[in-house]
């Protein structure tokens, strides 16, 4: 998709609040080395100028779902340590190994196979997945788990046996049970067995709320280091993280309209009196949802709702008096004493906030700030 970098819209990824959460996680998960999820397009941010941000503020290594995320960010000359969590495809085991790309291995059977594609110039480095429960991908087995790695070892010209890893469903809750259930089946299924260099069990949700119970030295969080926390508040305030994304725009288009004017399709909302209406630049198109109809921007420290349905590319916002074309407008973001957060922006649209960043598209030009 073309990124609109000619129009005022778009995503700010802050640095310094990107270094300030790693330091925040490092010191409460007492984790020596961090693993940051940036896939699907860094959970909307951006993969690039994320994966680079972080890097520089004190992220370990990045994780990414497939082969091609990880071949991005080997082209931009990313070094890091890259971990694909999804299932590659066998025949590309080679690539992986010449481009230093650890890969998630959920079978003997795929080592197998991958051997075949080994020339043996570099090691694959694989990382073992154990299903506790997710119920997604993993061994669930711990004969087949420990044939997997006496396979790996004793195929040392072919392989590095680098992770042993597994991911908890509900690890962000008051009610522990099923963690609980998920750990008990992790020692029985790990215990004694050949420890690798990355132990990576801790998500966002156990770095932050079980880090005296699980393996911490390493860790492989997402949605905390984007300044999102976990339990929504359940179980913390989330004071001390910061957030990365801010989305901004301007005004491009002021009108006053008399009462009883239409606004938008189906002109479900209808001016009541003389109203300062300003068109702003995003839409659906973009990942601004539809529901965020109603929906409070910021407008000159002042909020303005959103009426009308949204459009494709545009939206119309009820302004407080009439102000100039190219007036900032902070969709998710501070501005003065106000702040809308993603949570805030969830909450209207009725899911996540994660599901709200991973929504936004590549037309939106994303950049570093401070």
């Amino acid at each position: 998709m073309v990124e609109a970098i000619t129009r005022p819209t778009q995503i700010e990824i802050s640095q310094q609040a990107l270094k300030n959460n790693v330091a925040v996680v490092k010191k409460t998960a007492g984790a020596d080395k961090i693993f940051l999820a940036v896939k699907s397009n860094a959970y909307g941010l951006g993969l690039i100028p994320t994966s680079k941000a972080a890097v520089a503020g004190g992220v370990y290594g990045l994780a990414v779902a497939i082969i091609d995320e990880a071949l991005a960010l080997r082209h931009e000359r990313l070094t890091a340590p890259i971990l694909i969590l999804g299932i590659s495809p066998a025949e590309y085991a080679e690539l992986m190994a010449v481009q230093h790309i650890m890969a998630t291995v959920v079978s003997l059977d795929w080592l197998k196979e991958a051997a075949t594609y080994l020339s043996g110039e570099q090691r694959l480095h694989v990382s073992l997945g154990v299903d506790t429960g997710m119920g997604r991908i993993g061994f669930r087995d711990r004969a087949a788990l420990a044939e997997a790695i006496a396979y790996v070892q004793a195929h040392h010209d072919l392989f590095d046996y680098v992770g042993l890893a597994t991911h908890f469903s509900e690890s962000d809750s008051a009610n522990t049970a099923y963690f609980e259930m998920q750990l008990a089946r992790w020692h029985n299924l790990t215990d004694g067995l050949p420890e690798p260099e990355y132990y990576h069990v801790a998500n966002s949700g156990a770095a932050m709320y079980h880090a005296d119970e699980v393996p911490h030295e390493v860790i492989r969080v997402g949605t905390v280091l984007y300044g999102v926390e976990p339990s929504r508040g359940e179980l913390a305030d989330g004071h001390d993280l910061q957030p990365v994304m801010a989305l901004r725009s301007e005004v491009n288009f002021v009108k006053q309209l008399p009462a009883g004017e239409g606004i938008s399709y189906s002109h479900k909302y209808t001016t009541t009196g003389d109203e300062w209406i300003g068109t702003v630049p995003i839409g659906y198109g973009d990942g601004w949802l539809r529901k965020l109809t109603g929906f409070n921007v910021i407008v000159d420290g002042q909020y303005a709702p959103i009426v009308g349905q949204i459009a494709m590319d545009q939206m119309m916002i009820r302004l407080p008096r009439a102000y100039p074309v190219g007036t900032k407008v902070t969709l998710i973001g501070r501005d003065g004493d106000l702040e809308n957060t993603l949570e805030d922006v969830a909450q209207h649209a009725g899911l996540a906030p994660w599901e709200i960043m991973t929504g936004m598209q590549d037309r939106l030009h994303r950049v570093l700030v401070d």
